[in-house]
């Protein structure tokens, strides 16, 4: 019997202690709805909120028409102080008994409406206290009987969410290894160290649930802040000893006979290894080959020319006229980064993009309010409550259409839609309303959101209005040694070229993956360009893969790559700990499931933004126009379809 399927992630809270000086200092950041929910659970005293949480007022802050802004909620001054009276009273004495660990569903419910100063509803309840890290994700399936001591797993990628499918096999109990073909782990963050980079996700939430930072330096953390902390991750977890660096997948053969994979890869010393798997879980994300434009000539440019995802930092742009390639998310950071150094910058885009406003400054994270994350029990879990409530489902009316809005607003396709595109044309007239011609550059032609909508750092709009810098948005002829050459003959002359141009769809194509009885993974999507699976993970034909990043499994709305990570992950859990308790040997979903799951899909992205925005050039659709990237529904549906595999969707052998 497995008592305790968790057997690495511990999240109770020991009680505690403070220095007085410190906490007091302190609380004067604090956002003082969650100071009660701390006190309620470090007292276990649920009357203060009828005593303090009905006096509570909430007021909304930024800009006006900002639905990104969090309300702000406020106690009389003398209520407050009474408040952080009690709070000091109780954290620096000696405990005294254990903390209210994990609210029940209806105390829960009634503090995150508290936390939130919002109506949120009862549906919410569950993924909002596992995302909030109050809890792991609750088994669905039951847990009496241990893995097979040699079940093995292989796990395709050491990004952020091959460490958390590895760390999750290692807390069910199954053995594991991770193939990383590079050097170090981090995926995207490993890969990416260009000038700017930054995470466009608040950083009191993108980060893995059950293993929270509390020391992040700004709102949105910086590449090489996420890298570090996902090193960190991976060490505390001690999963380098089951990593191996230097190798890449070349193909994974099932093997019908013993029903496990055939796991090849090619080394780093140019050697091939081969190794066995029961079940693979890819974890490669389906963005990583950089991509070029189709331009000739590239080879003859006689100055320095790199693309984002292969800096090279003894590249010096001080003075040099630098042309940047690209107007997307790694476009808008390195322009953001590098306008102060160069003499003169380019800028060729094919398409603009929509540009929300920095309304953050600089969105440094202060001393105080780091302090409160790391030591205030339970204070950094509410934080994060409330931002993954208003950085998710409450963002989703904003990419659903409503087709009698539509028809007398060119622009936008709902209310909710056109509050945000207010807020991107108010950027646009404060940095371009003096120049016509370059507002009209940088102005789409389609609805927000229907390309990835970008954050200015804070510098991207200015640079591009200042005399040192240019947009060119004629087409690209080729690329010639003293610069590049658009399609009337105009020569724009430089001296470096960066290619901010991003990285090829690929779902897998890069590896040979064959499965039962022959079957070609790479025939079944059609080489990665219609990509189709149920649940967004698992496919008819193939056993035991798993697959995550998979088609119409990414929040296209908000919430970050993690949620979806651990969403899937848990999914992939639970399908295993299915195999285990049935004692079988492998799992594969119907092709009636599947193409239900994609019919349903199709059905439900006929309401959504990239269906009804047809001028936006965007990787989410395929040739076709059908739209494979992004999941169609709520982040909170999602989170619930994925709770617990449904047997009959699947053959378990």
């Amino acid at each position: 019997m497995t008592s305790n399927p968790h057997r690495l992630i511990d999240l109770r809270v020991a009680p505690r202690r403070l220095p007085a000086d410190e906490l007091e200092r302190s609380l004067a950041a604090a956002d003082t709805p969650l100071l009660l929910l701390c006190l309620v659970q470090v007292t276990g005293d649920v009357s203060l909120l009828d005593r303090f949480g009905t006096r509570l007022r909430y007021e909304q802050t930024g800009r006006k028409g900002d639905s990104r802004a969090h309300p702000v909620g406020r106690l009389p001054e003398e209520d407050l102080a009474e408040l952080k009276k009690l709070l000091v009273e109780a954290l620096t004495r000696e405990p005294d008994g254990e903390y209210l660990q994990v609210p029940d569903d209806a105390l829960f419910h009634r503090m995150v409406r508290l936390a939130t100063g919002a109506d949120v509803g009862e549906e919410f309840v569950g993924s909002i206290r596992e995302q909030a890290g109050f809890e792991p994700s609750r088994h669905t399936v039951e847990c009496r009987t241990d893995p097979p001591a040699d079940f093995k797993v292989a796990v395709l990628g050491a990004g952020m969410t091959g460490i958390a499918a590895a760390i999750a096999c290692a807390d069910n109990g199954f053995s594991y290894e991770i193939f990383e073909r590079g050097d170090d782990i981090g995926g995207t963050w490993r890969i990416n160290t260009y000038p700017g980079i930054a995470v466009d996700t608040p950083s009191v939430y993108y980060s893995l649930s059950f293993e929270q930072e509390a020391g992040w330096s700004r709102q949105y953390p910086v590449g090489d802040e996420y890298q570090r902390y996902l090193q960190r991750v991976v060490d505390k977890y001690g999963l380098r000893p089951n990593i191996r660096f230097g190798t890449e997948i070349k193909s994974l053969v099932w093997d019908d006979g013993s029903q496990e994979w055939e796991v090849t890869c090619a080394t780093a010393d140019g050697g091939t290894v081969t190794s066995r798997a029961n079940a693979v879980i890819t974890a490669t994300g389906f963005l990583n080959s950089p991509k070029y434009p189709d331009l000739p000539g590239r080879e003859t440019f006689a100055g320095p020319s790199i693309h984002t995802a292969a800096w090279d930092h003894s590249l010096d742009l001080a003075g040099k006229r630098v042309g940047v390639i690209g107007a997307g998310a790694t476009s808008v950071q390195v322009v953001d980064a590098i306008a102060g150094d160069v003499a003169h910058l380019t800028l060729f885009q094919r398409q603009p993009h929509w540009v929300l406003p920095n309304t953050l400054g600089e969105g440094l994270v202060s001393e105080q309010e780091r302090w409160l994350k790391e030591h205030l029990p339970f204070y950094g879990r509410w934080l994060r409550a409330k931002s993954y409530w208003y950085t998710t489902d409450t963002l989703y009316p904003g990419v659903r259409a409503d087709k009698e809005w539509m028809a007398s607003h060119p622009l936008s396709i709902s209310e909710a839609n056109d509050r945000v595109l207010q807020m991107c044309l108010g950027h646009l007239e404060a940095s371009f309303g003096n120049d016509p011609e370059l507002r009209r550059k940088m102005t789409p032609d389609f609805p927000v959101h229907g390309k990835r909508i970008v954050r200015d750092p804070g510098g991207y709009y200015a640079a591009l209005a200042s005399d040192r810098a240019d947009v060119v948005t004629d087409r690209l002829a080729r690329v010639v040694p003293q610069g590049i050459e658009t399609e009337d003959g105009t020569l724009v002359e430089l001296d470096v070229i960066i290619y901010a141009t991003g990285f090829t769809l690929e779902f897998l194509s890069p590896v040979e993956i064959v499965g039962r009885g022959g079957a070609r993974l790479a025939d079944q999507w059609a080489g990665g360009t219609d990509p189709r699976s149920y649940l967004g993970g698992t496919v008819p034909n193939f056993p035991n893969l798993f697959v995550t990043s998979g088609p119409n499994s990414s929040s296209g709305h908000g919430g970050g790559h993690n949620f979806m990570t651990e969403v899937v992950v848990h999914y992939i859990t639970q399908c295993l700990r299915l195999l285990v308790e049935r004692g079988a040997r492998s799992i594969e979903v119907t092709r009636e499931a599947q193409d239900e799951f994609v019919a349903a899909v199709d059905a439900q992205m006929e309401g959504s933004i990239w269906r009804n925005s047809p001028k936006a050039h965007t990787y989410y659709r395929n040739a076709s126009g059908r739209v494979m990237l992004p999941n169609p529904w709520r982040m909170v549906d999602y989170w619930r379809m994925s709770r617990t595999p449904d047997e009959s969707k699947f053959v378990i052998r």
